[in-house]
């Protein structure tokens, strides 16, 4: 997916949002940046992923390099999902 354009990117956050609703997570889409924020509950700490189109993956944890294909939303969804709930589970709010 090199050279994607902003439509495209929009598109496939939007894929990914589709994605995380099914499992419970709240989205929100973000066109200026564009970017979508994730989270369990209200009160909690938003992630936010983007794409990166360079390395053709969606991009989370910058900290941590975590990345996910974007041929493969549904995958990108369980792990973000897996991940809020081990990170609302402990002690810490990460980001």
């Amino acid at each position: 997916m090199d050279g994607i354009n902003r439509k495209q990117e929009l598109e496939t956050l939007v894929e990914l949002c589709r994605e995380l609703v099914q499992l419970g997570v709240k989205p929100g889409l973000s066109d200026a940046r564009p970017a979508l924020s994730v989270r369990t509950e209200l009160s909690r700490q938003k992630i936010w992923v983007e794409v990166d189109a360079s390395r053709g993956a969606f991009v989370w944890r910058r900290d941590d390099h975590e990345r996910h294909s974007l041929d493969d939303p549904a995958g990108a969804a369980a792990r973000l999902a897996e991940y809020l709930k081990r990170r609302d589970a402990g002690s810490g709010e990460q980001s």
